[in-house]
């Protein structure tokens, strides 16, 4: 199974031309789920889905939060910061919970992960993912916590960061998703950056799933790289990153 997750940048920078690049990003990757990131509207949730040939969505509104999915969607859960899916894989359950954190306030971030993880911990199902956009570095209270490596505001979690773990048995090093040098963006939509560090905001983390075995895991890939020679853009000011695991 392919699972992605894709900030996908709510910009009129290279619009309309960009949106089809979007699309055909999104459908060029062939992803089982995707969680999507920055989708102003239901028209474009909705579009995507149909130019993606998705057959089951939810869009969250607050947030502007999608997912698309080739597998039946059971239930729904929307959080402030958040929205989880309880979606059928076969004879499998997975629920999927797509984020995307405040870029601008570190406690804001850290309430915000604790509502969803404790909003959520009583889901039943065979697996639990978390991916999206959490605008923080590898380095943050948020991050340290999904990790098991600290506790927030009382709370704790276990998950393991899917990238970090295909970096340690490929032997190569977890990339950036948030690349102010090499995207376009910066340079053409706006003045070039050289003051901001380039990050991996973008995650898809794994909850333990012990006592059970967990799943295998095949591949981590980033996505949306390529720049446009029509828009002189990549599709998104974010590249995407993508996951074959096998539940």
């Amino acid at each position: 199974m392919k699972i992605a997750t894709y900030n996908i940048w709510n910009s009129d920078a290279g619009m309309p031309a960009r949106f089809g690049q979007l699309a055909d990003v999104i459908a060029g990757l062939g992803a089982d789920i995707i969680c999507l990131q920055e989708v102003a509207s239901l028209k474009k949730h909705n579009e995507l889905s149909e130019l993606c040939k998705y057959g089951y969505s939810h869009w969250q509104e607050q947030t502007e939060l999608s997912v698309l999915s080739r597998y039946p969607i059971n239930e729904v859960f929307d959080y402030k910061y958040g929205t989880a899916v309880l979606i059928q894989c076969e004879n499998k359950t997975l629920l999927l919970i797509n984020v995307h954190l405040p870029w601008d306030k570190a406690s804001e971030r850290e309430r915000g992960i604790v509502d969803i993880i404790q909003n959520t911990a009583g889901v039943k199902a065979d697996c639990t993912i978390i991916a999206g956009d959490y605008n923080c570095s590898d380095n943050s209270s948020v991050h340290r916590f999904m990790t098991g490596e600290q506790s927030l505001l009382g709370c704790d979690a276990y998950f393991f960061d899917l990238a970090e773990a295909f970096s340690d048995i490929s032997g190569t090093k977890a990339t950036a998703t948030l690349n102010f040098r090499e995207n376009p963006r910066w340079g053409i939509a706006q003045a070039k950056n050289t003051i901001e560090i380039n990050q991996r905001f973008d995650r898809i983390l794994l909850k333990n799933t012990y006592p059970a075995e967990l799943p295998m895991l095949k591949n981590c890939k980033l996505f949306g790289t390529k720049i446009s020679e029509e828009t002189h853009l990549s599709a998104s000011d974010h590249y995407g990153v993508a996951v074959e695991i096998e539940l």
